[in-house]
């Protein structure tokens, strides 16, 4: 059979009982999505702390369905000179803390490990995590601030394309626009973008001088991934580069759109000339938001979408039958409000079942066993 395979769960730890390990900024804990994530965790903000945040994580995997789960480090900001500063962070997560999450849970948790481009030593540590046993590197350049058109991260890049002794160790990347893990520097939250758009620039010529974004290299970025490419790197776009709130119509008028040009990659990669491939992942598309993008992404190669839930991220029950109408008007008439708002189900599964309604017999649910040669 099939193995059902979520490559996108995020694990997190506030930094009170294991700082080694990572950390929220206390500013990041005073924010409406840090909120809730707690919310849809079912943890309560002021019980709050590393140890119940671990309990709920390890509870979620062990009574999922799913057959195993990427769980995603995220490495913390290295400044233009290679140095580490975890203070410039608002998150961030060791790849110590997956493993050891790995070793609690078993072969179910599989390791997506996060090492920055800008690391003097990225090569040594990426080996390290290969060896530990990784099975993706995920990048988020905004909050990890670097820029895609650095040649240190074209350099990253190619050396992952051949990492796992001349095979590729798969990158996921954030593309669009991010907002559960912000950037400490306003100026770096252009580096997700794939494309600068006159509504793009129009934006930020209005905003305030100290928010204003840093216009970026487009054209570098798009040379990084093309050189990658072509050294036989498996890119993963997050999200297939989907705004989160705006439909596609409007998408790129009201929010910043990048589906347009993972389309165009996707593409690209089945091209002569190029020996990688580009992806894209439905992770948190089970909202009523990105409901309207379904039907574009099912027009897209099927051997090149993955799936993913993006945990603990939003997860709407958007095919809720009637059965659960009804419990959602009973729990209401109660006074359970909370009860429409996030379901009573494992958040994984509920993401699964939704998305396998939508999708049907999709081969995204099992496809990343063939890259992580699972």
């Amino acid at each position: 059979m099939p193995r059902i395979i979520d490559i996108h769960m995020h694990v997190g730890l506030i930094g009170d009982k294991w700082p080694e390990m990572g950390r929220m900024s206390a500013w990041y804990r005073q924010q409406l999505t840090y909120k809730i994530f707690l919310l849809y965790a079912g943890i309560s903000p002021d019980d709050a702390c590393d140890q119940a945040l671990w309990d709920k994580t390890v509870d979620t995997l062990n009574s999922c369905d799913l057959d195993h789960v990427v769980c995603l480090a995220l490495d913390p900001v290295y400044d233009g000179g290679g140095v580490r500063r975890e203070e410039a962070s608002h998150v961030w997560v060791d790849n110590a803390f997956v493993i050891k999450l790995k070793k609690a849970v078993g072969p179910k948790v599989l390791f997506g490990a996060s090492v920055h481009p800008y690391a003097p030593d990225f090569r040594e540590r990426t080996a390290q995590c290969i060896a530990d046993g990784a099975v993706l590197m995920k990048w988020l350049p905004s909050a990890q601030q670097f820029t895609l058109s650095d040649p240190r991260a074209r350099n990253a890049l190619e050396f992952l394309a051949t990492a796992r002794n001349g095979k590729p160790l798969p990158l996921l990347l954030h593309c669009g626009m991010e907002y559960a893990i912000p950037t400490m520097d306003p100026r770096t939250q252009s580096y997700d973008l794939l494309r600068w758009t006159w509504t793009d620039k129009t934006r930020n010529f209005f905003r305030r001088k100290r928010d204003k974004w840093n216009t970026p290299d487009i054209n570098g970025i798009h040379d990084t991934l093309k050189a990658g490419m072509k050294a036989g790197a498996q890119i993963i776009f997050a999200h297939c580069g989907t705004p989160y709130f705006a439909g596609n119509i409007l998408g790129g008028l009201i929010e910043h759109d990048d589906f347009p040009v993972v389309k165009k990659f996707i593409k690209k990669s089945t091209e002569p000339g190029y020996s990688g491939t580009c992806y894209g992942d439905v992770s948190a598309f089970c909202t009523p938001f990105r409901k309207k993008y379904f039907k574009d992404v099912k027009k897209l190669p099927s051997d090149h979408i993955l799936f993913g839930s993006d945990f603990p991220t939003p997860a709407f029950e958007i095919f809720a039958d009637a059965k659960e109408h009804h419990e959602d008007l009973k729990a209401v008439l109660k006074g359970q409000f909370e009860r429409i708002i996030v379901p009573q189900d494992n958040l994984l599964d509920v993401n699964y079942r939704e998305l396998r309604q939508a999708f049907g017999d999709h081969p995204m649910f099992s496809r990343f066993a063939d890259l992580a040669d699972i």
